[in-house]
């Protein structure tokens, strides 16, 4: 049994209408009206004793007539008419995934733009909103930082406070600390040029979700979730299945082809996002199909 984190039904019934030649979504089934009438003819007959009363089934003895009316009855028949929808659940996926795997689609060597792929490793789940906010003035990056030097100054004042009186501190200890000092006020600028990348990023890029894997970069529509997007990435570790398909591929290394003067503005949010991954000249943009352990 799959658990879905994020499911994209219209990609989903996308690839099923192409392998099943349509998407069955309503079955009717009927059966005509029919009347029919029917006519008894009556009988007369007297009756004049007991054989004769006996005879007509009476059963007593009377003296009288007995007589039968014409009648005419109607049967109406009618059958209920049946109609069938059938609603694609997490079954319709099984197919797909099934009959991508076993006709062989799925290229995760070298995909070109249009290339099926199904990865399963620990992503990093890219909140921009989140972060933006983390890196942010008075942010909890800011208070770390601040808490780490504190503790700095506080662990150097019991160091001078240790030496005898007059003592220098020992060579080696001072150059310690002042590494750990350049770290803590290093800290800080790092923090600044995060936010800002964060900002260039979050005012570049579409989406605000993102799932990054070693040289993918999945954009993630909140509507698919399965569970509050907004605790995804505190909520959900380890392995994950990636199912997708791919749309884009930026290289470093490769420049294509530009005939207008606006395309070239691409290249720079290629860069952009190059610039997010460490050690990679080529990275995939992916639309997700599906994220499932």
């Amino acid at each position: 049994m799959k658990r879905f984190l994020y499911y994209n039904q219209d990609s989903v019934n996308s690839f099923l209408a192409q392998m099943e030649q349509g998407l069955l979504i309503k079955k009717s089934d009927g059966e005509e009206t029919s009347d029919t009438a029917s006519t008894s003819t009556g009988t007369r007959a007297d009756v004049t004793g007991d054989l004769s009363a006996k005879v007509f089934g009476i059963g007593a003895a009377l003296k009288g007539n007995i007589q039968g009316e014409e009648t005419v009855s109607e049967a109406a028949t009618s059958l209920i008419q049946q109609v069938q929808e059938k609603v694609l659940h997490d079954y319709a996926f099984d197919r797909v995934y099934d009959y991508v795997k076993d006709n062989d689609l799925v290229n995760n060597e070298d995909p070109q733009i249009g290339d099926i792929v199904l990865v399963t490793e620990v992503p990093t789940f890219l909140d921009f909103d989140y972060f933006q906010t983390l890196f942010a003035e008075n942010g909890a990056v800011q208070f770390s930082n601040e808490q780490n030097k504190k503790t700095l100054e506080e662990q150097i004042k019991q160091i001078k406070d240790s030496l005898p009186q007059g003592k220098q501190m020992p060579a080696l200890v001072k150059q310690q600390i002042d590494s750990l000092k350049d770290q803590v006020k290093n800290a800080e600028a790092e923090r600044k040029d995060t936010a800002k990348t964060i900002t260039v990023i979050r005012n570049t890029l579409p989406y605000n979700r993102f799932v990054m894997t070693k040289n993918m970069l999945i954009p993630l529509d909140d509507e698919n979730f399965r569970d509050n997007p907004d605790i995804v990435a505190f909520k959900y570790g380890g392995n994950v299945s990636i199912f997708g398909y791919v749309t884009n591929i930026v290289s470093a290394t490769e420049t294509p082809v530009r005939n207008n003067d606006f395309a070239p503005l691409y290249d720079t949010v290629n860069q952009i996002m190059l610039s997010i991954f460490k050690g990679q000249d080529k990275i995939y943009v992916v639309h997700p199909v599906a994220l499932f352990y």
